[in-house]
């Protein structure tokens, strides 16, 4: 039997802010680095790392440049989707090892599979070119379709930026996944042995079912959306502790999500 995997999930470090974004508080170069810092440090190591969007604030190839070299660090494999915030185009650009493009996908959609251990992951692009909201097209919907029948029986992690669900955070919820959500469910649910499906977007850390399968949306690794299910509340940044998904999957017993703090508490107490 296949060996478990870890998985450690970076999601919406939006490089490029510059230094008067909320107020000079936040440095969002900054906190990508803390957060590659605090991967590469991990014990036992991770074996990928994924990357679900807004890599970006503008998705201008300086800012990639700056996100290559904070990534630089790690030792392991990582991989990325773009955000509503990248630029597809030049974020593949810039980081070809880091979105390796499935010959056969849609044109201009950043779509790849991979296997790691036992465990097919499929990446897929939901961005909408200048608009806030996501989509999967018709014709991602049907490459998404032969993928998963090509793995028909056999474990699939999907990872993409917009979550198909709403959260009661309104405003996000507005510009989430907002075509598409009803036949990705179908396929989930028809395939059968989809382990998860990873989001961003909501620099939140949340929980769902889709389609039978558990849906994961990371927490940003900069500044948070603050929480307020109040109907019609605006959009507010938090500057909440920074965080990472990490994700323990194994043959046996599926996906376990853990939230792992990018800065420590303290020290560690014997108990």
């Amino acid at each position: 039997m296949p060996s478990p995997l870890l998985i450690a999930q970076l999601s919406d470090p939006h490089i490029g802010t510059g230094p008067a974004f909320l107020g000079g508080r936040m440095d969002t170069e900054a906190a990508l680095r803390r957060a590659v810092a605090h991967v590469a440090a991990l014990q036992p190591a991770p074996d990928l790392v994924l990357l679900t969007g807004d890599l970006t604030d503008r998705g201008t190839a300086a800012e990639y440049a700056v996100v290559a070299d904070a990534l630089a660090p790690l030792g392991m494999p990582v991989y990325a989707v773009p955000g509503n915030h990248d630029d597809p185009t030049v974020a593949r650009n810039a980081l070809r090892r880091c979105m390796p493009v499935a010959p056969d996908a849609p044109a201009g959609a950043c779509c790849y599979t991979l296997r790691v251990g036992g465990l097919h992951l499929i990446a897929l692009d939901t961005v909408v070119p200048r608009q806030s909201h996501g989509a999967l097209q018709p014709d991602q919907l049907a490459w998404l379709a032969r993928a998963l029948d090509a793995r028909r029986g056999e474990p699939v992690l999907l990872f993409m930026h917009h979550p198909p669900l709403p959260t009661g955070i309104e405003a996000m919820d507005a510009c989430s996944l907002m075509e598409g959500a009803d036949a990705l469910a179908a396929l989930v649910r028809g395939h059968g042995q989809v382990q998860g499906l990873l989001c961003g977007h909501l620099h939140r850390a949340v929980q769902m079912q889709f389609g039978g399968a558990p849906l994961h949306v990371a927490p940003s690794v900069a500044h948070q959306i603050a929480l307020d299910l109040r109907p019609g509340a605006p959009l507010h940044a938090r500057l909440e502790p920074p965080k990472i998904s990490l994700h323990r999957w194994s043959p046996l017993h599926g996906l376990c999500t853990h939230l792992s703090y990018v800065e420590p508490f303290g020290p560690m107490i014997p108990l």
